[in-house]
């Protein structure tokens, strides 16, 4: 990154990610695993990383209190939606 002059980078889940995902309950708890585990690789340098949050888009509601928990307890910036439809 330095090479390049790049300070801060924002990572999310690659399209399609979640949105590729029919199955409101295994895209739920896709979701939910690929945000641990993006927190838990960047968490050793969040001076240079931040996260963006994948969500299944079946319920919004369940989207809302995933974007919430990656936000509040995971520290991510907000989300990445990708327009994919089924």
């Amino acid at each position: 990154m330095d090479a390049n002059g790049v300070d801060y980078m924002v990572i999310s889940c690659a399209q399609p990610c979640i949105q590729g995902i029919s199955d409101q309950a295994t895209a739920e708890a896709m979701a939910r695993n690929v945000n641990d585990q993006l927190a838990a690789t960047i968490s050793n340098n969040t001076i240079r990383f931040g996260g963006f949050a994948s969500l299944a888009m079946h319920n919004a509601t369940t989207a809302a209190q995933e974007l919430k928990r990656a936000v509040t307890e995971l520290g991510f910036l907000g989300a990445l939606i990708n327009d994919y439809p089924f």
